[in-house]
């Protein structure tokens, strides 16, 4: 049975999202930042006879996140979501695939999930390289370096502004232009994402971005967090394993 969850089933809600806390970061951090009772955000789970939580769904305004870790009702899901305005939904590809497929979604996007499990790669001494941290008044400078990579898109001064409400971010200037960053976002009291890393074409090839990535983790892990991240390119993803991450599984973002 679908119920749509408040405050009362918290810590039944924490102790199944904290089964696998990676994957569930996003969720986690949405309930520990906006609770359970917001006009934007709505939580719902199912709940089986014996009164656990076989599946969890969350919607942030028009987007979903959906958790399961085993067996849960898709045929309860598919009716539920029928009567649901969103645009897209995302969660871990294993648990995700069979209700996507059910709803006839559009996978956009599939990409590799990690974990930093190793950080004795992150002490390298970087004293010769300044690193600036991302702040309100140089995000204009950050879009014009996203406006310049392939990879990015549609991103504007708002979206860094809203990522950076829930993360932090670092970045190299050369001749007064951001030519490196990495930041995180959707960070909770365990673990932080990082995204938006990336190099301006002219400048690759020198680790700029390695080493904002490397800031970023060793502050991370200072705050006694673990840091995460996706990826589908797999230059970079021979970095990140270089760096310590590990690859935990793989996260899908299916359209509607």
């Amino acid at each position: 049975m679908i119920v749509k969850l408040d405050s009362t089933y918290h810590a039944k809600v924490m102790e199944y999202l904290k089964r696998e806390p990676e994957f569930n970061l996003f969720i986690i951090g949405d309930i520990e930042r906006y609770g359970y009772d917001n006009y934007f955000l709505s939580i719902w789970a199912d709940i089986n006879k014996r009164g656990s939580i076989d599946a969890i769904l969350l919607k942030y305004f028009g987007f979903l996140i959906f958790y399961s870790d085993y067996k849960y009702d898709k045929d309860d899901f598919f009716y539920f979501l029928k009567d649901v305005d969103y645009s897209e939904i995302s969660g871990k590809t294993d648990c995700l695939e069979k209700l996507a497929s059910k709803l006839k979604c559009r996978k956009i996007r599939e990409v590799k999930f990690c974990k930093l499990e190793n950080e004795k790669f992150l002490k390298e001494n970087e004293k010769n390289v300044k690193l600036k941290r991302v702040k309100f008044g140089n995000i204009g400078k950050v879009v014009n370096l996203y406006e310049s990579i392939d990879e990015f898109e549609n991103t504007t001064v708002e979206n860094i502004k809203n990522s950076l409400k829930t993360g932090r971010g670092y970045c190299i200037e050369v001749d007064r232009k951001v030519v490196a960053m990495a930041k995180s976002t959707s960070e909770n009291n365990t673990h932080a994402m990082l995204v938006g890393i990336g190099t301006h074409p002219k400048y690759r090839n020198k680790g700029y971005a390695t080493k904002c990535t490397k800031k970023i983790c060793m502050e991370i892990i200072k705050d006694h967090k673990i840091p995460c991240l996706f990826y589908d390119n797999e230059a970079a993803g021979r970095i990140y394993k270089k760096l310590g991450f590990k690859e935990i599984g793989k996260w899908s973002i299916y359209y509607r």
